[in-house]
């Protein structure tokens, strides 16, 4: 992809002006482990009594999500997943979390052919770098599709992010609306568990 030498101006907001550009019946795109956001979240959720049919695409979820805490009727918030985490799978169990079947290898097509526009993309990646760039650390997954197709991107950054190299696994500046700052922490890792 080609980007003009001149980033475009993105603004730098608070999660809780993020917050505010989700509005009732929209699409969010919260992306996959540890690029989904988390400040963003907790902001989304406290909005939960003044938001409707707010639909959210995800995918292996590694820390509990504030909005479905706030919402654990699913009232408010509709959760969708490609592939479920054990904390997706309790959400589906408890009625709020829906499964959206799939083949991992063909969801960047889905979203640039078939799936409605996403409204609101808020994703985790590392401060700019000297390119212009956005890195999204270790997840080298449809980032790239999931920012075409968004109408509004948002990155939360959080420097604790590893940086990974690869043609799809950042976001140029001229390609993003706001940033927000995110909170630093570690992205969430797997217990080191003994072999049996």
């Amino acid at each position: 992809m080609q980007h003009s030498s001149s980033a475009k101006d993105f603004k730098t907001i608070t999660a809780d002006e993020a917050a505010r550009l989700v509005k009732s019946g929209d699409w969010v795109e919260y992306g996959s482990t540890i690029n989904q956001p988390d400040v963003f979240d907790k902001a989304l959720a406290a909005r939960v009594d003044e938001l409707r049919d707010v639909k959210f695409r995800s995918c292996i979820s590694v820390k509990p999500r504030a909005v479905l805490e706030a919402d654990p009727l699913g009232e408010h918030f509709i959760w969708f997943s490609w592939h479920y985490s054990a904390l997706d799978r309790r959400a589906s169990d408890a009625g709020i979390g829906h499964y959206m079947p799939v083949n991992l290898g063909e969801i960047p097509d889905y979203y640039r052919r078939f799936l409605p526009p996403i409204d609101v993309c808020v994703l985790k990646a590392r401060s700019i770098d000297a390119d212009g760039f956005f890195n999204f650390g270790g997840n080298g997954l449809w980032n790239r599709a999931i920012v075409e197709c968004a109408t509004c991107v948002v990155v939360e950054i959080n420097d604790s992010l590893p940086v990974a190299h690869g043609v799809d696994n950042a976001v140029h500046a001229s390609e993003v609306d706001f940033i927000i700052q995110g909170d630093n922490a570690p992205p969430a890792t797997l217990p080191d568990t003994p072999l049996t």
